[in-house]
């Protein structure tokens, strides 16, 4: 079983778990490994708008997949 959890580290760096009742009770090896995480940035949506002007729509995608599935047919009675 494993269980992840990202947690806030106090300034007196104790940390309590809790455990799932599903957890067998006896011996367990319980493994700790710390990765400092970065930050995300604080981008607005507002910020994002128009990012994707240009970029494929719906139509030319849907264009394209019934090419392909028309290109597999033909393939397929080709064969």
């Amino acid at each position: 079983m494993t269980i992840e959890q990202i947690v806030e580290i106090p300034a007196d760096r104790r940390v309590f778990l809790d455990l799932p009742p599903e957890l067998p009770v006896g011996k367990a090896k319980i493994s700790v490994t710390s990765v400092a995480e970065k930050p995300s940035p604080n981008i607005s949506l507002l910020s994002m708008r128009g990012s994707c002007k240009g970029i494929d729509n719906m139509e030319a995608y849907f264009a394209r997949k019934r090419a392909d599935k028309a290109l597999e047919d033909r393939k397929t009675e080709n064969a």
